[in-house]
């Protein structure tokens, strides 16, 4: 029985509908969600914050249930194994970032766009010198294996192939490549 919003009942109606449903089942005993009402629902609930509360009852109404993983080892995704492994170039990538000639490619391309991201142009934000095209696609494509190789690549260093963004336009623009 469904009452308004606020609404307050007597002690006496309580007592009244609660011995009129005594014995009788949920409402809703034996019916289940359709997917796609689960999905509207989740849709509903995004972005809104939890309580301090509700998280206290999540948490307790997760005590004493098993981790799914508990004692099973983790399946190798390191190095080769990965998805993202492009010939172990890692080590190779931080030397360049760290070189000398980098920086002033970051510094050349923050002066050049008057350090303001090119994306929203706000000024004064933390920021991020990005390769238009792929850093580690370049180094792929030339088969770049030493720094001595990365420091004679052109396109490498090209002021062209840079943009300034802030941390977060960047992050989104990685964000949305991903997705797409």
């Amino acid at each position: 029985m469904a009452f308004k919003k606020g609404h307050t009942v007597s002690e006496e109606v309580r007592k009244k509908i609660s011995k009129a449903i005594k014995g009788k089942p949920s409402w809703h005993k034996g019916k289940y969600l359709s997917e796609e009402h689960k999905r509207k629902i989740s849709e509903a609930l995004k972005g809104i914050p939890l309580s301090e509360e509700r998280k206290k009852k999540i948490s307790k109404a997760c005590k004493g249930i098993p981790n799914v993983r508990k004692g099973k080892p983790y399946p190798e995704i390191t190095g080769v194994n990965n998805c993202n492994w492009k010939g172990g170039i890692t080590s190779l990538v931080e030397q360049i970032r760290k070189c000398f000639k980098y920086r002033q490619w970051v510094s050349d391309i923050y002066t050049r766009d008057n350090f303001i991201c090119q994306n929203c142009n706000i000024r004064g934000e933390k920021l991020n010198a990005h390769h238009i095209k792929s850093f580690s696609s370049i180094l792929q494509y030339y088969e770049i294996t030493t720094l001595e190789e990365a420091l004679n690549c052109a396109e490498l260093w090209n002021l062209n192939n840079g943009i300034t963004f802030c941390v977060k336009c960047h992050r989104n623009f990685h964000k949305s490549k991903k997705i797409n």
